[in-house]
């Protein structure tokens, strides 16, 4: 094996020294292909965190049995009573103030209002007559006992409005849920992420 003469080697170095290679120029394509699996993953998680989100009246479906899991049951959200005062009127027009929409939706001081733990017939868009009829008959049921007073609310859902901007809560009266008693009735049942049929 032959070696370089020393006069080489020293002629190379003094060429680097004077005249030295540029530095890398940065490349933001270089770098986001570095940060590949960190953009990947973060990507994910504020998929995931979207999706979540946007699950209805915030219920989560769980791997064992595919069930629905209500936070008022768990008790993921501290409950904090709020009053309801004033008197409920059939909602009518565009200004509505203190006004019942529906068997589990209502207006409260120009907030509207959605009861989070029943789900109970449409009046606007029925399946069919019956159920047109029952949703009157829950709109009434409902106006009523906003005007009997001594009711309160609660934040029992993880998120505090719905998907239509609705602030979620369960309303009571002496303790108990008013939906309990329109499902003893048979104007509600209990939201357990779908509705059910009323025209069967």
């Amino acid at each position: 094996m032959t070696r370089k003469p020393a006069r080489v080697i020293l002629l190379k170095d003094a060429r680097q020294k004077l005249n030295p290679e540029p530095a890398p120029r940065w490349s933001p394509f270089k770098a986001l292909y570095k940060m590949r699996r960190v953009i990947f993953y973060g990507g994910l998680g504020v998929l995931a965190v979207v999706h979540f989100d946007k699950l209805p009246y915030s219920y989560l479906v769980v791997p064992a049995g595919n069930k629905l899991i209500d936070y008022s049951i768990t008790g993921a959200v501290a409950p904090h009573p709020e009053p309801i005062e004033g008197r409920f009127v059939t909602c009518a027009g565009a200004q509505r103030i203190n006004c019942v929409v529906d068997g589990d939706t209502f207006w409260y001081r120009a907030v509207k209002y959605r009861i989070s733990d029943i789900n109970t017939p449409e009046i606007g868009r029925p399946e069919c007559e019956r159920e047109r009829r029952l949703g009157m008959e829950a709109q009434v049921a409902l106006l009523q006992t906003l005007n009997s007073g001594g009711l309160t609310m609660e934040r029992r859902e993880r998120r505090d409005v719905d998907q239509y901007g609705r602030k979620l809560r369960v309303v009571l009266q002496d303790g108990r849920s008013v939906g309990e008693d329109l499902i003893a009735r048979g104007l509600a049942h209990r939201w357990e992420g779908q509705k059910l049929n009323w025209c069967g």
